[in-house]
């Protein structure tokens, strides 16, 4: 059955709040299946592949929840070699933080600065790595290097991409029961959203180089 006109349009809304409210329940289930501390990686790559295919067209609710599942398990652990990295270098930082809030003079200036400095780098590359690890096939190391590179390389996309979320944040914050709900699958679809264009204009650049080379 299909539907037309205003309709059609609240069809359409409707279907994507009931999407990301399943996938966001699949979320939570399927980072608690995994001890959470395993489940994670796997869950918010499964969640980035999933909204990459809605934005791309598909909007069958039991075929995206199918590809839900079936990246969670193939990703299960290849992700979880990236979410390591990113739990020990968090951790490093955190402990590294503490250390340096002890130090004093110029020299506790100077660690800040260098603290702050890798701890802004080390935010974009979380920012960026799920969406990047979701589109493309790369060597383990090099997905790091692309989810910095990606932000330097256009940087409107992360400042919009760190207002969004800033937006995104008042919100949850002022109605906090969407949390529970929508809070990591609307925040994944806009991260998404906003890379979608990129990814998009990339692939036809390239498409049209080898054309060319043809």
């Amino acid at each position: 059955m299909t539907f037309e006109g205003w309709k059609g349009k609240l069809y359409s809304i409707v279907e994507l709040i009931t999407l990301l409210a399943v996938l966001q329940l699949m979320w939570i289930g399927l980072t608690i299946l995994g001890l959470v501390l395993f489940g994670i990686t796997p869950a918010s790559v499964a969640m980035f592949t999933t909204l990459r295919k809605r934005l791309q067209g598909e909007d069958r609710l039991k075929q995206l929840v199918k590809t839900y599942w079936d990246t969670y398990k193939v990703e299960f652990i290849p992700s979880n070699k990236i979410g390591i990295m990113i739990i020990a270098v968090g951790y490093f930082l955190t402990i590294n933080f503490q250390i340096i809030s002890t130090f004093q003079s110029m020299m506790g200036l100077i660690s800040l600065t260098l603290f702050i400095t890798i701890s802004i780098i080390y935010g974009v590359m979380v920012l960026n790595i799920f969406q990047i690890y979701a589109h493309y096939e790369l060597p383990y190391f090099r997905y790091f290097a692309v989810s910095i590179l990606f932000s330097i390389a256009y940087p409107l996309q992360m400042i919009g991409s760190i207002v969004g979320l800033t937006i995104l944040y008042l919100i949850f914050n002022w109605i906090p029961g969407l949390l529970p709900f929508f809070g990591v699958s609307v925040t994944a679809l806009f991260l998404t959203w906003m890379s979608s264009n990129i990814f998009k204009k990339k692939e036809e650049a390239e498409k049209q180089i080898n054309y060319a080379s043809v």
